[in-house]
């Protein structure tokens, strides 16, 4: 008996497969893919010879770096990724069980947020979800909209403001800019006057993808201002050993200055010129405001660092 579409019932796939299917194509790495619907690499490749002999296509091409899609592919992942949706509405929404949960989620974060998000959120996990692992990684503004939305990327976390109204957001804390210098600099004992600003020589760090460099330069070489930029960086995070020992002064977002300064022997000031300050926000595509297992990451970050110092 032919089905009323008219393909014969042999040619019908498994939802499985088609959740391995899309996993497959948003995340471009088989084993993220089978990490994330807890299939071991074996049952991954059996399955997808299972459906690259339905579909009659190789569907998935190994890379270098993971796997990339044929064209068929590119042709099959929207009405695959609509159709698991109305499934999984019809069904309700899987109950999301931390404590026994063996989900690998992907976090977009700067160099700044591993090193103050990380040690803390690592530690809950440890108590609440041991099973559950963290991916990050810093893409580009174009590919982290795609990421979010086509479900690679579970939650960016930082100051994203390119982003855009289509991706939801919620804040945790405002940050601001402070003075750091060696604690035994000679002219920094107390915050720097603006005259004292324009004899001290400064590091501006810009990490890619980033507003904050281009707010801290623009106050400094304003007309008002006029202080000099000895060196440019493209990390924080290679900053406060740069001040150590040297003449050198930064401009560093307020709880990174609090983390890894007193460690290297360097003082934080408040500045008495104005720098644009910032907020530190989640975002995350409203596909997956519902998701159980994303609602949960958020909550849990939401708990550790809405307004808390780091």
């Amino acid at each position: 008996m032919t089905p009323p579409h008219g393909k014969p019932l042999a040619r019908q796939v498994d939802l499985n497969l088609l959740e391995l299917f899309d996993t497959v194509y948003r995340t471009r790495n088989l084993t993220e893919a089978g990490q994330r619907l807890g299939l071991s690499q074996s049952a991954v490749s059996h399955n997808l010879g299972r459906l690259r002999r339905s579909y009659g296509d190789e569907l998935f091409v190994r890379m270098p770096r993971g796997v990339q899609p044929t064209p068929f592919a590119d042709g099959l992942a929207e009405p695959v990724r609509a159709a698991l949706d109305i499934v999984r509405d019809t069904l309700g929404r899987a109950a999301f069980v931390p404590e026994r949960s063996e989900r690998l989620f992907h976090i977009a974060m700067s160099d700044i947020g591993e090193r103050l998000f990380l040690p803390r959120l690592l530690e809950q996990l440890a108590q609440v979800a041991p099973g559950v692992a963290i991916r990050t990684s810093s893409p580009d503004l174009a590919l982290l909209a795609d990421g979010l939305a086509g479900g690679a990327i579970d939650l960016a976390v930082g100051y994203l403001p390119g982003l855009g109204k289509r991706f939801r957001q919620q804040r945790l804390f405002s940050e601001r800019f402070v003075y750091v210098a060696d604690a035994n600099h000679p002219h920094m004992a107390e915050p720097p006057t603006l005259a004292r600003m324009r004899s001290l020589r400064h590091v501006v760090a810009a990490p890619p993808g980033t507003h904050h460099a281009a707010a801290v330069e623009e106050v400094l070489t304003s007309e008002r201002v006029r202080a000099p930029i000895a060196l440019r960086v493209g990390s924080f995070l290679s900053v406060a050993p740069i001040l150590e020992g040297s003449e050198l002064v930064a401009l560093l977002p307020s709880n990174l200055a609090r983390v890894v300064g007193p460690r290297l022997g360097l003082r934080a000031q408040e500045p008495r010129v104005a720098f644009p300050g910032f907020e530190v926000s989640m975002y995350w595509h409203p596909r997956y405001h519902r998701e159980p297992g994303n609602a949960w990451l958020r909550e849990l970050l939401h708990g550790q660092f809405f307004e808390r110092a780091l």
